[in-house]
């Protein structure tokens, strides 16, 4: 008779499986090392995954070392289960593994964010779960940046933003966080920013250094076109406009839009500013 791989169990019953206390098996879910779902209060794991995770153990006990976190994906589960006290311990287990704010930014918070997204573009959430996912990841980067506040003189003002019909504003403050922990005052001025604000936004700013225009969506790129035009007009001399994001994948194309220069991603943009 072929196996029940849709079976479920609940906490107490894996615990008793796995001959461990119920508290260890929940800090597995917790920190996505066992996924599980949560139906009416209560936590269910498929029985296939649970014979996959006790697999797992047993294969890094023969070999003697320890598993790679996969952080992305164990951060992903917990946003999906809206799981903010998980995610928020997740993510402070993942700087005190040895990532700084970069690795955890570009390397767990934004793949896990992807991944949601295409989840949700080919009909596998709702949209609320991704809605969910996004709030609970703006209110964490909010409580992880204040650790890596710089310290020290300022390298001046980064305006940052992105033109009309832009909405997804959660990759502007990553960038954002980041050229703050690199010691840059940031004028975050949020997306879906028409031309002639974008430009008032810039004008006058003290210690301009840069003006960088985010683009996720290709469809928004004749917006970006008119923010750097309206930006031209009051851009001080020896300041540049940076454009990047998802939507402009070439140099050429960022010069045809009127850049000056193209972020190909925010360590690039980095060190960009930094040259």
């Amino acid at each position: 008779m072929p196996k029940v791989v849709n079976a479920t169990l609940s906490l107490d019953q894996v615990a008793k499986r796995l001959g461990v206390h119920y508290m260890t098996v929940y800090r597995y879910v917790r920190l996505g090392q066992l996924p599980a779902e949560r139906r009416d209060g209560t936590w269910h794991v498929l029985v296939s995954d649970l014979d996959r995770f006790v697999a797992a153990k047993k294969t890094r006990a023969k070999r003697g070392s320890r598993p790679a976190a996969n952080w992305s994906t164990r951060l992903e589960q917990r946003l999906l289960e809206g799981d903010e006290a998980g995610a928020s311990k997740l993510l402070d287990d993942a700087l005190a593994s040895g990532h700084d704010l970069f690795s955890l930014y570009l390397d767990v918070v934004s793949p896990s964010m992807v991944s949601i997204g295409e989840r949700w573009a080919k009909g596998k959430l709702h949209i609320h779960e991704e809605h969910r996912a996004s709030v609970i990841v703006g209110r964490l980067m909010a409580r992880v940046s204040t650790r890596f506040a710089h310290r020290g003189p300022s390298r001046g003002t980064v305006v940052i933003g992105g033109p009309h019909g832009e909405h997804h504003g959660l990759s502007l403050t990553m960038v954002a966080d980041l050229l703050r922990s690199k010691g840059w005052n940031v004028s975050d001025i949020g997306t879906n920013v028409p031309a002639e604000s974008f430009a008032t936004a810039v004008k006058g700013v003290d210690q301009l250094r840069a003006v960088c225009v985010g683009v996720t969506l290709r469809e928004s790129l004749p917006a970006a076109r008119e923010v750097i035009q309206e930006v031209r007009k009051v851009l001080p001399d020896g300041v540049s406009v940076y454009l990047g994001g998802a939507g402009v994948d070439s140099d050429a194309i960022a010069k045809q839009l009127g850049a000056d220069v193209w972020a190909q991603d925010p360590r690039s943009l980095i060190a960009l500013l930094s040259a």
